[in-house]
């Protein structure tokens, strides 16, 4: 499998502008910056894509580790929180924080921290990184809907 993004710079890094494609086409012009004071601006970051790409995989390893286990999910919604430092004069990612939640129809605490740790574990974004991921997870039931 390939997965393949073109991404256009004009500009110098303080003031400039990118665009970013990716071959899918869910992705097309995006305007993408390196960022500001206030992190408003109606455009993406490459930071914040990576974001989006570890929250992505997580939700999707989870939901393909429930299915394994027998149990199908409602809902897995994982927030990313990347944190980006100024280290000795150039930027780094210095960690990356997970918080998921799976709404599921039942599992016991214990399989499902199991299932998380494996879909860490498998998770090809998060193994690309060299920087340290945290995970904390919750389960809530699904409650069924209650006809009159």
């Amino acid at each position: 499998m390939i997965r393949s993004a073109t991404a256009v710079w004009k500009g110098n890094p303080a003031i400039g502008e990118g665009l970013v494609t990716t071959s899918s086409g869910v992705m097309s012009n995006a305007l993408y910056s390196f960022g500001s004071s206030t992190g408003h601006e109606p455009c993406t970051s490459p930071s914040e894509m990576l974001a989006a790409a570890v929250a992505s995989c997580m939700s999707l390893m989870t939901a393909q580790e429930l299915a394994k286990a027998g149990v199908r999910p409602h809902e897995v919604k994982t927030e990313s929180v990347l944190t980006l430092e100024e280290q000795r004069k150039h930027w780094e990612i210095v960690s990356i924080e997970l918080h998921l939640t799976a709404v599921i129809p039942q599992m016991d605490d214990e399989e499902f921290r199991k299932v998380v740790r494996t879909a860490k574990s498998k998770c090809p974004i998060s193994h690309a990184l060299k920087v340290p991921v945290k995970v904390t997870a919750k389960h809530e039931l699904e409650h069924a809907a209650v006809l009159a």
